[in-house]
């Protein structure tokens, strides 16, 4: 699902989202006219959810949430997401997965897992009983010799996403038909 843009550090929607009850429901909550509320809900949306989302390298969802809300026009500290915002994040969400998003979830997920695992090492700890080093240090460089190649593999897989992100919105996010002339 292709509905969010990020064009000049602003996030825009196509004006058929709000024809999907999820995010007409943020729209017809706010009651206001400029709809600034419910533009900045749709971004949070965006922020949470989408995987070109500079905010996806977070942790978690809860740390996500305090960075995106310290930082996002419209909704302050005290703001108590609505649970139309979880359904619109939990629609987004279903209708934006492709093998290749779960993939680039994963291997995000297991270069996080690399890096607190080399935070936590400590070259220093010794076995109680032989009071020999614990971590071989000739493989914790070799360890960290591989996480280049590591991070380039995970940097060429978001690229991939992107792409497959614009090509879907250029196509109207709709397959080839078997009488198309794809790939000729």
């Amino acid at each position: 699902m292709n509905i969010f843009e990020l064009s000049n550090f602003q996030v825009t929607f196509s004006p058929q989202a709000l024809m999907l009850k999820p995010f007409r429901e943020i729209w017809d909550a706010d009651v206001s006219e400029d709809k600034y509320t419910a533009n900045a809900e749709l971004a949070y949306v965006y922020y949470m959810c989408d995987d070109r989302s500079d905010y996806q390298y977070e942790l978690d969802d809860d740390t996500r949430h305090d960075n995106i809300i310290a930082e996002l026009e419209g909704l302050d500290e005290n703001w108590i997401k609505p649970d139309y915002i979880d359904k619109a994040m939990d629609y987004y969400k279903r209708m934006s997965e492709t093998t290749s998003t779960m993939l680039l979830r994963s291997a995000r997920r297991f270069v996080q897992k690399i890096s607190k695992m080399l935070d936590d090492i400590d070259p220093n700890e010794r076995d109680p009983r032989t009071r020999k080093p614990i971590f071989n240090i000739d493989k914790m460089i070799a360890s960290v010799e591989k996480v280049p190649k590591a991070v380039k593999a995970l940097n060429d897989t978001e690229q991939e996403v992107i792409k497959e992100k614009a090509l879907k919105a250029q196509s109207g996010n709709r397959d080839a038909g078997v009488f198309d002339d794809e790939g000729i």
